[in-house]
C-alpha cells in the first residue's frame, strides 16, 4: 500500500513578483519598494513544502517487500512510500556543485518559524540558496533535521524527523528524492543523528543512518535503500556518540565506543575508545585509550589511509592512531573546548577542530587548528578563530572539493546560518542563512551532470574517492617541505 501525500504546493517567486509590480503603480515609497524587491531576490530559490497527513503501512502488510533480515534484527521498517516524480527542484546546468544541509526547527531567538524536518541547497561556488524545502508530516513535530545525508551518487538525500503518533513519539528516517526534493518513502525506528555516503571496497554505493549508542544501518540506495547491514549493541559493545567514518579504501567502518556512558567495560574500566570493523570479512578491532570517562567523537582519515584523528570531547584533545598497529601513538590538546567534528586541510598540514562544547556548555563558536607536523596547536596566529554571525554549538565543517577555492563550510545546530571560512585568511567570508530560520547540521557537496547523474565529493564523514586522489599530490609535496 502507498501512502498519499494530499497537499504537495511550489512557493516561488511569482506572488512576490505580482507584489512588486502592483507596488510600481501605488505610490508605494522607495524604502517599501526596495523591501519588496528584496522579497523577490530571496524568493528565487524554489521552495518544495510537502505536506498532508502520512498514511503508513498498515502491520497486517507486513511484510512489505522492502525489508531485509538486516533491517528486521536491528528494527528498521518501512513506514510509508510516495510518489517522489515532479519537476526538478532547482537548474544543474545553472548550478553543477552544490552544497547541501538540513534545516531542523527553528530555535524561539532565530529570525524564523521553521517547526518542520527540512533542508537547503546552496550554489557551492557563489553560495546562492538555490532551492529549499521543508516537510509538514501531519503531526505534531517535536524533532527535525538534525543531519542530512547523501547518497554516492547525488540522488537520495536522507534527513529525520520526530512526530507524535497517537500520542507516541516516533521518529521517521525520511528518503528525499534530490531531483524534486520530494519524499519517496519514510523509515520507523531510528531517530536519526547522522548519515554519511561512501563507496565500499568493492565500489558499491552505501550509505549509513546512526544514532548514539546505535543500531547503526547501511543501506544500499541502488536497491531501494534497503538495509545490506545492521550494527547493533550485540555486535559492537558500548557504542558511543554516532559520528562514523569509512577509510580511504572503503573497508573499514570506524565507531566511537563510550564505556563510560555504559557503566564502564570491565578490564578497559571508562577509558573511550574506537571499534574498526573489516565489512568484508566482519572482523573488529577495538582501539582504546581514548581519554579517561573519554567520549570519542570526530574522526578524520589521511589520505593515504596511514592514520586516524580523533576527537575526545570531555578532554579537549585530540588522538593519533597509527592504522597499521591499531595503536594511539600521540595525543596532543584540541585549542578549543568540547571538540566536536575534526577535518584535515588539503595537504593535511593542519587539522581543524570544531569547538561545540560538547559535554559543556555546548554553545561554541571557534575553531581551532593543529599543525599535524608538529602534533601541537598551531602558533602562527593567535587561536582560536571566532565564527560570529549566528555561531552557536557549532558541530561539523566540510571541506570545499575545490584545492582553490580552499574554504571549510561549517554547520551550526543552534543558529540559523552555514558559515564559511576561507582557510587562506582564517576570516569568515559567508553567512548563508536558511530559508526559514531552521538551524544547521552537517552537509555535503555534491556535483551533478546536466542529466542529472551525481557525484557525492565529501561529507561529514570526510573526502570521498576523487577528493582524496586530488589531495595525495599535494599531501606529498607538503612532506617535501
Amino acid at each position: 500500500m502507498k501512502g498519499h501525500l494530499p497537499g504537495i504546493r511550489l512557493l516561488g517567486a511569482a506572488g512576490v513578483l505580482a507584489m512588486l509590480l502592483a507596488a510600481c503603480t501605488s505610490g508605494v515609497s522607495q524604502q517599501e519598494y526596495n523591501a519588496l524587491k528584496s522579497k523577490l531576490e530571496a524568493a528565487k530559490a524554489a521552495v518544495v513544502v510537502q505536506s498532508g497527513s502520512l498514511q503508513p503501512i498498515p502491520a497486517n502488510a507486513q511484510p512489505t517487500g522492502w525489508d531485509t533480515p538486516e533491517s528486521i534484527r536491528g528494527g528498521l521498517t518501512l513506514f510509508a512510500k510516495y510518489d517522489s516524480s515532479g519537476p526538478d527542484a532547482w537548474d544543474v546546468k545553472a548550478h553543477p556543485v552544490v552544497y547541501v544541509s538540513s534545516e531542523g526547527m527553528a530555535k524561539p531567538f532565530s529570525p524564523g518559524k521553521n517547526k518542520f524536518a527540512g533542508l537547503y541547497i546552496m550554489d557551492a561556488s557563489n553560495k546562492e540558496v538555490v532551492a529549499s524545502a521543508t516537510y509538514n508530516l501531519g503531526y505534531e513535530h517535536t524533532g527535525a533535521g538534525h543531519t542530512v545525508g547523501t547518497s554516492p551518487d547525488g540522488k537520495w538525500f536522507y534527513i529525520g524527523a520526530t512526530v507524535n503518533i497517537d500520542k507516541v513519539s516516533t521518529p521517521l528516517v525520511l528518503i528525499v528524492n534530490a531531483r524534486t526534493l520530494k519524499i519517496d518513502k519514510a523509515l520507523k525506528g531510528l531517530a536519526l543523528h547522522h548519515s554519511i555516503g561512501f563507496k565500499d571496497w568493492m565500489g558499491r554505493d552505501r550509505v549509513t543512518l546512526t544514532k548514539n549508542s546505535g543500531p547503526d544501518f547501511i543501506l544500499d540506495p541502488k536497491d531501494d535503500n534497503r538495509v545490506v547491514k545492521a550494527i547493533t549493541p550485540a555486535d559492537v559493545a558500548m557504542l558511543g556518540h554516532n559520528y562514523v567514518t569509512i577509510d580511504p579504501t572503503g573497508r573499514f567502518y570506524y565507531r566511537g565506543l563510550r564505556p563510560g556512558s555504559w557503566g564502564g567495560a570491565g578490564e578497559f574500566g571508562a577509558t573511550g575508545g574506537v571499534a574498526k570493523i573489516n565489512l568484508e570479512t566482519g572482523d573488529m578491532t577495538y582501539i582504546w585509550g581514548l581519554g579517561e570517562d573519554g567520549n570519542p567523537i570526530g574522526m578524520a582519515h589521511t589520505a593515504d589511509g596511514k592514520f586516524t584523528y580523533v576527537n575526545e570531547a570531555h578532554g579537549d584533545a585530540v588522538y593519533k592512531i597509527d592504522n597499521s598497529t591499531n595503536k594511539v601513538v600521540a595525543k596532543t590538546n584540541a585549542g578549543v573546548a568540547g571538540p566536536y567534528g575534526l577535518t584535515l586541510n588539503w595537504d593535511e598540514t593542519q587539522l581543524y577542530t570544531i569547538g561545540k562544547g560538547e559535554g559543556s556548555h555546548n554553545t561554541g563558536h571557534v575553531i581551532g587548528v593543529i599543525d599535524t607536523k608538529t602534533f601541537r596547536p598551531t602558533r602562527d596566529f593567535n587561536q582560536p578563530i571566532v565564527l560570529g554571525g549566528s555561531a552557536s554549538s557549532i558541530d561539523h565543517g566540510i571541506l570545499h572539493p575545490d584545492p582553490k577555492v580552499n574554504e571549510l563550510w561549517v554547520s551550526n545546530m543552534n543558529g540559523w546560518e552555514t558559515i564559511v571560512l576561507d582557510l587562506n585568511t582564517r576570516e569568515v567570508k559567508n553567512y548563508i542563512p536558511t530559508p526559514n530560520g531552521g538551524d544547521t547540521h552537517s552537509g555535503g557537496f555534491v556535483r551533478y551532470s546536466a542529466d542529472w547523474t551525481g557525484e557525492l565529493l565529501t561529507d561529514m564523514g570526510g573526502p570521498k574517492a576523487a577528493v582524496f586522489k586530488a589531495k595525495l599530490p599535494l599531501v606529498a609535496a607538503a612532506l617535501t617541505k
